[in-house]
């Protein structure tokens, strides 16, 4: 039998539901996101079992909610979505995951990096419809690692296709969101480019460093 919780009157509900209904709305109420730590699968095994847990599908899956909430409302009545990130990186399938519902969502998402945004991490901040930076944080982007094992053949076709994302996806999406052209995108494509949150900005990667906390809660 579920536990049957009174929705608290902030949230405008008068009827009674499951405690799961209550946690999920409170959940699709405060729009803070949070990604900390290496961006991966996590892979293990359970009960004789092989699972494999997406990082990010969680956070994916709560920008869809937000957006299914807010269906059928004007964009600038919806309530701002606040992802926080302190990350080194991490996987690029895992990462281009949240990327994408980042980049297509209607409901605006304002990225918040609250220590640090590295390679991938990185792809996925400036994605922000807003972003932001805590005054000492850093910023790295560069063209980051790819493996490719098996035959010969196989690893020149992987080669082929990093070398092809590597262009069409990643190069387009750092121009897509920066003020840099393709001349200097070029220039520091093989460089560790490290920055401040000063450099970020003067860059277009950011659009504020954060001097007021009341602005990123």
């Amino acid at each position: 039998m579920s536990t049957m919780e009174p929705l608290p009157a902030k949230l405008g509900v008068n009827v009674e539901c499951s405690l799961e209904e209550f946690l999920r709305t409170r959940e699709l109420e405060d729009r803070r996101l949070y990604l900390n730590g290496e961006i991966e699968s996590l892979d293990f095994e359970s009960k004789c079992i092989y699972v494999s847990v997406s990082m990010t599908g969680k956070l994916v899956e709560q920008i869809f909610d937000f957006n299914r909430a807010d269906k059928g409302l004007p964009i600038n009545e919806r309530e701002p979505i606040r992802l926080y990130i302190n990350s080194p990186g991490g996987e690029i399938t895992e990462g281009f995951s949240l990327l994408s519902a980042i980049e297509t969502s209607k409901t605006p998402i304002y990225t918040i990096n609250v220590g640090e945004w590295c390679s991938m991490a990185f792809l996925i901040g400036i994605a922000g419809h807003k972003r932001f930076a805590m005054p000492y944080t850093t910023f790295l982007m560069h063209e980051g690692s790819s493996f490719a094992g098996g035959s010969a053949g196989k690893m020149q076709d992987r080669a082929k296709f990093n070398e092809r994302f590597k262009h069409e996806v990643i190069k387009a999406h750092v121009l897509k969101h920066s003020d840099m052209n393709g001349v200097d995108y070029d220039a520091l494509e093989r460089v560790e480019l490290y920055m401040l949150p000063e450099d970020a900005l003067a860059r277009g990667f950011i659009d504020e460093i954060v001097t007021d906390i009341d602005d990123i809660l």
